[in-house]
């Protein structure tokens, strides 16, 4: 891999602050005139910029807790252990590129997209919701019922990347209930939808549903879609989404649901 000088980085990505820090997985500290950074690095940095991201600016709230009193980070969408588990290292979203591949003009990398988060929300629900979620998918088998604390933990789970993933394309789902709600449940106006897809082009995949808006500044997202390996989580606003997004989730519904017969839904993401 080529690396450059970070004073020669600087000297060839005028006005690209410290080449964004890095991106956001290095240290914030002020990178030394010696340190080397990759071109891989000064490319996502730019592709960051261009849609929208900008790690080198610190949100000024948490999007989750809405908290303004605490230390912020920039935190992956996506986990590691999920983008190794999934083999999506170099994945970016299909609806974006043809196939997921990475193409010279291709969006940023699904396992680059990153949302302004405070550290204890990040260290604290969010990773247990993370564990919990790992166990749930990846623990065992997918037969059987799915029990109601799972149908919680997949409905939180696929909502809270939802908030993420919309923040990260400069909106917010349509909602009137504050994204705060998921640090101990769901949010009391949120529907999600699961379902399964045969034969998946790629195990890692999300889509925005976004509003087009005359005012270019405003931007709100209508629903967000995301496959893990070959489930499929469409998280909305009630009384959005309906049969073709797959059976409701969440709320809690009185009705069984059983792994082997989720149903099977045509391509949307």
């Amino acid at each position: 891999m080529r690396t450059l000088s970070i004073g020669r980085a600087i000297a060839l990505t005028t006005g690209v602050a410290s080449v964004c820090r890095a991106v956001s997985a290095r240290p914030r500290e002020p990178l030394g005139e010696n340190e080397r950074v990759s071109t891989e690095d000064i490319e996502a940095c730019f592709a960051t910029r261009s849609r929208g991201q900008d790690p080198s600016r610190e949100p000024l709230s948490c999007v989750l807790c809405l908290r303004a009193d605490q230390p912020m980070t920039r935190e992956h969408v996506f986990a590691r252990w999920l983008v190794r588990q999934l083999h999506g290292g170099r994945l970016v979203p299909s609806s974006a590129s043809p196939g997921g591949t990475p193409s010279p003009n291709a969006p940023l990398r699904i396992a680059r997209v990153t949302a302004g988060v405070c550290a204890e929300c990040n260290a604290g629900w969010m990773s247990t919701l993370e564990v919990s979620f790992r166990r749930t998918l990846f623990a065992h088998p997918r037969v059987g019922m799915l029990r109601a604390p799972d149908r919680i933990t997949l409905s939180r789970w696929f909502t809270k990347t939802a908030v993420l993933l919309a923040h990260a394309h400069g909106g917010g789902l349509v909602s009137a209930a504050p994204p705060a709600q998921l640090l101990s449940g769901m949010p009391h106006d949120i529907e999600v939808f699961l379902a399964r897809r045969r034969r998946p082009r790629q195990q890692l995949d999300f889509a925005v549903d976004v509003i087009t808006d005359r005012d270019a500044s405003a931007v709100t997202v209508r629903s967000v879609a995301v496959l893990v390996d070959d489930l499929v989580g469409h998280v909305a606003a009630r009384g959005r989404l309906a049969s073709r997004h797959g059976t409701r989730l969440w709320p809690l519904r009185s009705h069984t649901i059983r792994w082997e017969t989720l149903p099977v839904i045509t391509p949307q993401i």
